[in-house]
């Protein structure tokens, strides 16, 4: 991709993009950059700001945070300090399902924002809303961090993910001409057989791919299968993201690829954006304010405040992942914002059926996050077949078992069976996080 191209669609497109869609890419890439010049004491003077702002928009414009800060005698105007998230309790997916209303602003009419739901990767999906500037930032700190690997936006790049998953999902006109503006090659990521593995090899050397993104465990696949066979590519970087980057997925990218890695964590509901490129430590985006849970050990649960989501102020919100604190300002590399080591969670194993199939875990998430079910778990449990057991909710009904039936046939490919069995049994791993894929 030229320069020339690249420059055009930052400083003319994206800007222009921005207006047509009310969001704000353009000027957060900017703002990021400057914040990365700033001290760690000048960051976070910074935040205090923005969280006395979302504080005040909070107090005056939801009925549950009116609430919240009456009961509790938060005087929020007085102390300008991150602390003062100590005073406010921890907000659970629960709360949120049960005061969705009185968490939404009072002028969400006035606020460009969408609605999004998660996508499960506890078992535990969940309807928000996000207000239009949290998604820029998110999307400019993603920019931010690709830049340090080479990458020039507009430059081409694999998506390995959920494209394709649905049977009948249809995209927008416009969603269509922006991924296309951007070079994004959408790929689906759920069933990753040989065949699939060597036809994406080849898009990637045929179409001069220097850049690859999407589920760790299909670019894993994607890697042991280039080691198998030989094939070499000639990439740049890759992005793992949505399940942990372990050990073995990460060696195995590193053989094959020869490239940098920027493993990837975000999460859409708190707002949060964390990268950490070819080391263990992830810098965390600035827009969003971590807290821990008080347990001994650096094995902590997350609570996450993000600072620009007036749509859905989710103050303290327990996001149920746990990562691996650090200590001491030596451990941030020159990040002068908030760092962990690790991601706890979100493992994915890989589902080998005899036809030559082989599925990943993060796609039937994508899958689940729309259909009202309160747990999922899938399991192969024969030649060629998979057990869904679901825990549904009141409104669960026929046509989302035929959605469920429809989309894991045409993943699964020929002579595969798929059971679904309700149940209301929840199953965990060692961590304390939903099983949802074995």
């Amino acid at each position: 991709m030229s320069k020339i191209y690249s420059v055009a669609l930052k400083s003319i497109i994206l800007p222009f993009g921005d207006k047509l869609m009310k969001t704000s890419i353009s000027s957060y890439q900017k703002k990021i950059k400057e914040l990365n010049k700033y001290s760690s004491e000048d960051i976070n003077t910074w935040q205090c700001s923005r969280l006395m702002e979302l504080l005040s928009e909070a107090y005056n414009n939801t009925d549950y945070y009116r609430r919240i800060i009456d009961e509790n005698d938060i005087d929020y105007s007085s102390i300008n300090d991150l602390a003062i998230l100590d005073l406010f309790p921890v907000l659970t997916k629960q709360d949120i399902r049960a005061n969705f209303d009185q968490l939404t602003n009072k002028n969400i009419h006035q606020i460009p924002h969408k609605k999004g739901s998660t996508g499960g990767s506890t078992g535990d999906p969940l309807v928000y809303l996000q207000d239009h500037n949290s998604w820029s930032f998110a999307s400019a700190n993603m920019i931010v961090n690709w830049e340090r690997v080479g990458y020039n936006y507009g430059d081409k790049y694999l998506a390995v993910g959920s494209t394709s998953l649905f049977v009948n999902k249809k995209k927008s006109f416009v969603h269509n001409l922006y991924y296309s503006l951007k070079n994004k090659i959408g790929v689906n990521g759920v069933n990753m057989s040989d065949e699939v593995c060597y036809n994406y090899l080849q898009i990637v050397n045929n179409k001069k791919v220097k850049f690859i993104y999407g589920y760790a465990s299909s670019i894993y696949r994607l890697a042991q299968f280039a080691l198998k066979t030989g094939i070499k590519v000639n990439v740049k970087a890759v992005m793992p993201t949505s399940e942990v980057l372990s050990t073995l997925f990460k060696n195995t990218i590193k053989q094959a690829f020869e490239c940098d890695i920027i493993n990837t964590y975000g999460a859409n509901d708190g707002g949060i954006t964390a990268f950490a490129v070819n080391e263990d430590f992830f810098n965390v985006g600035y827009n969003t304010i971590v807290r821990y849970s008080n347990e001994n050990g650096p094995q902590r649960k997350i609570f996450l405040t993000d600072l620009f989501n007036f749509a859905m102020p989710l103050i303290n919100y327990e996001i149920g992942d746990q990562v691996i604190t650090v200590e001491g300002l030596g451990c941030k590399k020159n990040y002068n914002g908030q760092v962990f080591r690790a991601i706890l969670g979100r493992t994915s194993d890989l589902i080998e059926l005899e036809n030559g199939s082989v599925l990943t875990g993060p796609g039937f998430t994508i899958l689940f996050k729309d259909i009202p079910v309160d747990y999922f778990h899938i399991e192969k449990t024969g030649v060629n077949s998979i057990t869904i057991k679901i825990k549904p909710l009141d409104s669960y009904n026929e046509t989302h078992e035929k959605l469920i039936l429809s989309t894991l046939m045409k993943q699964m490919g020929e002579g595969a069976f798929v059971n679904i069995v309700q149940t209301n049994e929840v199953l965990y791993s060692a961590s304390g996080k939903r099983k949802y894929f074995s």
